[in-house]
């Protein structure tokens, strides 16, 4: 099926990590031009250049902290350089909270939250339609990585959860309508993860009876892969196949309803698959 993303350019924020590596590779196999953000760190070095040893096409690997400004506007400076016109923003990148009562966090926790999850997207998001005013063109698209917490809550992960709803309702929902001001065709997405399996849930998901338990509401009975995010990510990217889709939240979480809250789940006896 034709995507119409050969050539095409991707800014991918948060490409290191195990969904945005997922996200890069399915781009890449469509023939689009990626630009790569990643955090300069120990491991985001090793990942991204593990990612790079994978790619076949064009691309663009830019070190940044997407919480300070001058790091988010160099990254579209140098994207600018060698691309051009960007067509298509990812935002992926994020951080998980600790576990604590709402009681137990503190404001830098919470600003902490909002600054990686939040903040850094409406910089990117920005830089983005600063982009695309330079660089004239009917089309035009955003797809935020959002959360299943974002949109039903997650006990103890509070700040984590308020930050994704800042961006799957209040910055998806506003920017659909602006963004046809600087491209007529323009459009605004987000998909919501539910539990997914990545490099830092594979532990978890070894244990028999907590996957039991997170997929007591999930009528498919299991988490998704990496590659189920990114199948929704490029769907919603793609103009030829999601045009007239805009403004819309596409949860990928096997029809999961909910979190069991109340009451001990009995010891599971199914060799359940995690995914």
């Amino acid at each position: 099926m034709e995507t119409g993303l050969k050539g095409k350019t991707v800014l991918l924020s948060g490409a290191s990590g195990g969904i945005g590596s997922a996200i890069a590779e399915l781009f890449d196999k469509e023939g689009a031009n990626l630009i790569l953000t990643y955090l300069s760190d120990e491991r985001g070095v090793k990942e991204i250049r593990e990612l790079e040893s994978l790619l076949k096409g064009k691309f663009l690997s830019v070190a940044a902290d997407l919480t300070r400004e001058e790091e988010v506007e160099r990254i579209f400076e140098k994207a600018d350089k060698k691309f051009g016109r960007i067509d298509t923003l990812v935002a992926c990148a994020g951080v998980w909270s600790d576990t604590k009562f709402v009681a137990d966090r503190t404001l830098g926790e919470w600003n902490r939250a909002f600054a990686l999850n939040s903040t850094a997207d409406f910089l990117l998001s920005r830089g983005f339609f600063k982009n695309l005013r330079k660089h004239k063109g009917d089309f035009g698209s955003i797809v935020y990585i959002g959360s299943t917490a974002g949109m039903i809550g997650e006990a103890m992960h509070h700040d984590y959860a308020a930050t994704k709803s800042a961006i799957i309702y209040g910055l998806t929902q506003s920017l659909r309508v602006e963004i046809t001001s600087f491209a007529k065709r323009g459009r605004i997405n987000a998909v919501c993860p539910g539990w997914t399996a990545t490099p830092i849930t594979y532990d978890m998901l070894k244990d028999k009876q907590f996957v039991h338990s997170i997929t007591s509401t999930i009528p498919l009975r299991k988490v998704a892969r990496r590659q189920d995010i990114a199948s929704a990510v490029l769907f919603l990217a793609s103009d030829e196949l999601a045009g007239h889709i805009t403004g819309k939240i596409l949860t990928v979480d096997g029809g999961m309803n909910g979190r069991l809250f109340h009451g001990e789940l009995k010891p599971t006896t199914e060799d359940l698959k995690p995914y």
